[in-house]
C-alpha cells in the first residue's frame, strides 16, 4: 500500500449494542474518517443504532449474531462487497466475526487483525477450535496480553498492546467553582465525600457490591454521599434496595447522562466490576482528576499505579469493600491521588495516542504481505 494512500478498514462486529466495543468502534472510526481513511463497520443495529445510522461512514446490516446459515449468507455478502469495496485490513470484534472473516478465501481478504476486548473468554470444548485470532491481535491491555499468551497459545509476536484511550479535553479537571456547579447540578451535598458509580445497571458492571459499600458506610463513613450514574435492567432492584435499606438519602440516582458532571462533582469512582475490557469510566474519570477504586480486571495495570493514581482488589465483594472504607476515608489522599491520575492519563492513555498507534498498526498489517 502506498503511504500516501488512506487506509482501507472493513470492522466486523456483533451489532450496535451499548457498551465498550461500540464505543471504542465509534469514537476510532469517527477519528479516522476525519482524517481520510475508508472505514466501514458490519454488524447487527442494536440499541446505539442511532449513534451509528447518524455516522458519516456506512454501516452494512449482516446478521453476525445469527446460525450457521445467516454466518454463511454474511459470508456471500461480504465477498460481493470486498469486490466492490476492497479493504486493506478486516478488524474483527467478536468470535463470530473472525470465523465469517475466515471463510471468505484467500483471493477475497485481505490480512485480519482480531481484537480481544475482554481476557478469560470461553475456550471450553468446541469453543477453543472456533476460536480464531486472527493473522494479528490486538489487545487494549496488558491483562489480556497474558491471557493470550498463557490460556491460549497465541505467539506473543502475534501481538500488539494499544491501550484504549480518552481524550483529556473532554473531560478536563474542574476548579472549584466547576465542581461546587456540578454538585448542584445534580442535587449533591456540597461538604460531603461524593463517591461515585458510573455504569449501566447490569453483569458484570455490578452495583451490588457499590451499594454494600454504602451500607456499610452509614455508620463508619457518614460524611461519605453516593451517587450512581447509570440505568439498565437492575434498576428497580437498585431502588429496592435503596429503600429496604434505609439509603434513600445516602444514595442519589441521577440515571443515564453524560457522565462530566459526576466526575466533576466527585472525589473518587468506584469501580466492582466483575470482568471488563478495558475500564472507559474509569480513564475518564481519571482525567477529571478523580481517583480510582477498581476490581483487578482488563485494563487495571494500564490505570492503576497503587496508591498513586488509586487502588486495586482482586473480584472479591469482602475485599472490594474493606479498601472502600479506606479509600473513602482520606480526603487528603484522594485529592492527590486525583492529580496523579490526570497527570497519567495525560500522558499514556490519550485518545490521540491510541489513534496513532492504531493507524501504525493497520499499516504495518497493509504491508504485511501475510497470507490468509
Amino acid at each position: 500500500m502506498s503511504a500516501t494512500r488512506p487506509l482501507r478498514v472493513l470492522h466486523l462486529t456483533a451489532g450496535s449494542d451499548a457498551g465498550g466495543v461500540s464505543r471504542y468502534l465509534f469514537d476510532l472510526c469517527s477519528a479516522m474518517h476525519a482524517q481520510g481513511h475508508d472505514v466501514r463497520i458490519a454488524g447487527e443495529h442494536g440499541a446505539w443504532r442511532e449513534l451509528f445510522a447518524n455516522a458519516p461512514w456506512p454501516w452494512i446490516e449482516l446478521p453476525l449474531k445469527g446460525n450457521l446459515p445467516a454466518l454463511w449468507q454474511c459470508v456471500l455478502t461480504l465477498k460481493k462487497i470486498l469486490r466492490e469495496h476492497p479493504a486493506d485490513v478486516i478488524h474483527a470484534h467478536y468470535r463470530r466475526a473472525t470465523l465469517v472473516a475466515r471463510r471468505l478465501g484467500a483471493k477475497t481478504r485481505p490480512p485480519m487483525l482480531y481484537t480481544l476486548h475482554q481476557p478469560g473468554i470461553s475456550l471450553a470444548g468446541p469453543r477453543r477450535w472456533l476460536t480464531d485470532f486472527g493473522e494479528f491481535v490486538h489487545v487494549p491491555s496488558e491483562e489480556a496480553w497474558q491471557w493470550l499468551i498463557e490460556a491460549a497459545g497465541v505467539p506473543p509476536e502475534r501481538i500488539t498492546l494499544i491501550h484504549h484511550g480518552v481524550d483529556p479535553a473532554k473531560f478536563p479537571v474542574p476548579d472549584d467553582a466547576a465542581r461546587a456547579a456540578a454538585r448542584a447540578t445534580l442535587g449533591l451535598p456540597s461538604g460531603k465525600t461524593i463517591a461515585a458509580f458510573v455504569g449501566r445497571l447490569d453483569v458484570p458492571k455490578n452495583e451490588d457490591w457499590f451499594l454494600d459499600v454504602a451500607v456499610a458506610a452509614k455508620t463508619a463513613l457518614p460524611d461519605v454521599h453516593f451517587v450512581v450514574a447509570g440505568d439498565g435492567p437492575h434498576e428497580a432492584a437498585v431502588r429496592a434496595r435503596l429503600a429496604a435499606e434505609g439509603l434513600e438519602n445516602r444514595v442519589t440516582l441521577v440515571g443515564y447522562r453524560d457522565p462530566l458532571a459526576v466526575y466533576h462533582a466527585a472525589d473518587a469512582l468506584l469501580v466492582p466490576s466483575l470482568r471488563e475490557g478495558f475500564c472507559f469510566a474509569a480513564a475518564e474519570a481519571m482525567s477529571a482528576g478523580v481517583p480510582v477504586l477498581r476490581t483487578r480486571t482488563g485494563g487495571t495495570m494500564a490505570q492503576i499505579i497503587e496508591d498513586i493514581t488509586g487502588r486495586a482488589t482482586d473480584v472479591n465483594r469482602e475485599e472490594f469493600v474493606a479498601a472502600a472504607m479506606s479509600f473513602l476515608a482520606d480526603r487528603a489522599a484522594l485529592k492527590k491521588m486525583g492529580h496523579a491520575a490526570a497527570a497519567h492519563v495525560r500522558a499514556n492513555l490519550g485518545f490521540d495516542l491510541q489513534v496513532e498507534r492504531t493507524l501504525a498498526l493497520y499499516e504495518r498489517i497493509s504491508r504485511s504481505g501475510a497470507a490468509p
